[in-house]
């Protein structure tokens, strides 16, 4: 059985820009599709029990990751890969349009100088780039991609992000929304490719996470707005912050230290048991705002306070 359409998304918002094509994920049986409510399946609602440790979450996997050819295994990509970027952003669509003051973030100035920080901050970079093209902010998008450069060569990749940023920019400019995130998804692979050969795999994780959270967020202010019980269901999503706690704990302590993981750690807990929703139960504005303020502490800690209000 194919879910349906609004079930392959995650979440965050639109501003009068076309819509994304819908990306298909893995069948269920029949069995493992108990509805909800409104046509909703309740297994998106829990944590699944069937994934292992590490195991990136089913609706964060692209086509790469399932395919077992030698090429693939020589690069390092299965299910314990960083989550696509593109399955992590299709979270902005089909959702209410997100809040002005919530499209733009203040960037820091200055790099950090620790690997793991610009790692986690270049993912919310690329969901500021992203948002702002959703939302219509075209002018915005080229300081972003000049960002994007600055870390990437900063963190070792600064050939292959002069060219992915140019790229970025180039489709902004011209609103050509499918191709900027084609390109923003080629920019993640080719990232995720320079940090394994360099032998730091935990960089693409944390890169993953920062865009994660900065989609998650967006995503939960747009639902409060307008909200829709079948829209907003799509962000309890139990298996997400899960998988990136079990990441987190994976890091070496010198690292988790600097990135105060300990308190991000609370945080993502805290989210997974905000997601989970028990048979039956509906999500309501009350659960949303938990699930954004949850989500404004984890960024928070990950890249301090930063929007324009």
């Amino acid at each position: 059985m194919k879910l349906p359409y609004r079930l392959i998304l995650l979440a965050t918002a639109t501003l009068g820009l076309p819509m994304l094509h819908a990306q298909e994920v893995p069948e269920f049986s029949e069995d493992a599709v108990d509805t909800a409510f409104d046509g909703i399946p309740e297994y998106i609602t829990r944590e699944d029990e069937t994934r292992r440790p590490g195991e990136v979450p089913a609706m964060f996997r692209d086509d790469a990751m399932l395919d077992e050819s030698h090429s693939n295994q020589e690069l390092g990509i299965n299910v314990y890969t960083a989550p696509s970027i593109s399955k992590i952003f299709a979270q902005l669509d089909n959702l209410p349009a997100i809040p002005e003051e919530y499209v733009l973030r203040r960037r820091p100035e200055n790099l950090p100088m620790d690997a793991g920080k610009l790692a986690l901050e270049m993912g919310y970079l690329l969901a500021d780039g992203f948002i702002a093209v959703r939302s219509g902010h075209m002018n915005d998008i080229k300081p972003i991609a000049l960002d994007l450069s600055r870390y990437g060569k900063a963190i070792g990749v600064g050939e292959k992000m002069n060219t992915y940023s140019a790229s970025l920019l180039e489709h902004a400019e011209k609103g050509q929304l499918e191709e900027f995130k084609r390109i923003l998804s080629s920019t993640q692979e080719a990232v995720n490719e320079e940090l394994t050969a360099l032998r730091d795999p935990d960089l693409a994780h944390l890169l993953a996470l920062g865009g994660w959270v900065r989609a998650l967020e967006a995503s939960a202010v747009a639902i409060e707005q307008r909200f829709d019980a079948g829209q907003a269901a799509i962000i309890f999503y139990p298996d997400a912050p899960a998988y990136f706690n079990e990441i987190l704990s994976g890091l070496h302590p010198r690292t988790a230290k600097r990135l105060r993981v300990a308190n991000m750690s609370g945080h993502l807990e805290q989210l997974a048991s905000r997601m989970t929703l028990a048979p039956g139960e509906t999500p309501t504005p009350d659960k949303v705002r938990a699930i954004r303020e949850s989500a404004a502490a984890i960024s928070t800690i990950a890249v301090g306070e930063g929007y324009e209000h």
